[in-house]
């Protein structure tokens, strides 16, 4: 059987993040926040955006490289 709802994949991925500093929300990876201008990391499994000292994603627990 074909996947008909191939497009909710990309969707998931593309949900929106939260700046960790000041918990503005956005859509787009940008190297810093919009509002509160820290500079942001994300995790490369989750792709939330990452305290900048993290040692482990609060989103899904896994260690940023």
């Amino acid at each position: 059987m074909s996947q008909p709802h191939e497009s909710k994949k990309s969707e998931a991925k593309e949900k929106p993040c939260h700046c960790p500093y000041c918990d503005t929300g956005f859509s787009k990876p940008f190297p810093f926040c919009q509002v509160c201008g820290k500079e942001l990391q994300f995790c490369s499994k989750c792709g939330q955006a990452l305290p900048g000292q993290a040692s482990v994603c609060p989103h899904c627990g896994v260690k940023p490289k």
